[in-house]
């Protein structure tokens, strides 16, 4: 596996030796961990990358810090705790990472976590588009720079 962003192994390495209840509760507790859109985002839904692999609907919007590195946000029904808590996942794990970085996280990336100990391929697929469009994001700002 190549070198992830810290953030990102750690949550990996985490999950890899959890058992599947212990999973299940990490993915709800990091669904509450989700922020909310900001207000200020809020006008800018129609701006938002919608996520049609997931069938919850997710949306995100990623934004340039000063040090180039990029935020994500998400919209995603408070209703949906896995997919929120895999959003949460990898913004947490990404985050503040430079376009690069989050470029060259490999689809695969979760294989070591076992999440299909935990949930169903459906939800898995959701979570391999929405870094797909994540990084589709990331390759918007380094041509933008």
């Amino acid at each position: 596996m190549p070198n992830l962003p810290p953030k990102l192994q750690e949550i990996v390495d985490d999950f890899a030796s959890m058992t599947r209840e212990e999973k299940v509760e990490s993915l709800i507790a990091y669904s509450e961990s989700l922020p909310p859109l900001p207000e200020r985002l809020k006008a800018e839904r129609d701006k938002m990358d919608p996520v049609p692999e997931c069938m919850t609907p997710v949306q995100l919007i990623a934004e340039k810090q000063a040090d180039n590195g990029i935020i994500f946000h998400f919209d995603i029904p408070p209703q949906s705790p896995t997919v929120r808590g895999l959003a949460a996942i990898l913004a947490n794990g990404l985050n503040g990472s430079q376009a690069e970085e989050i470029l060259s996280v490999p689809a695969d990336f979760f294989a070591p976590m076992k999440l299909e100990e935990a949930i169903t391929q459906q939800r898995i697929n959701g979570f391999i588009g929405v870094l797909a469009h994540m990084k589709q994001a990331a390759l918007k700002m380094m041509s933008s720079k």
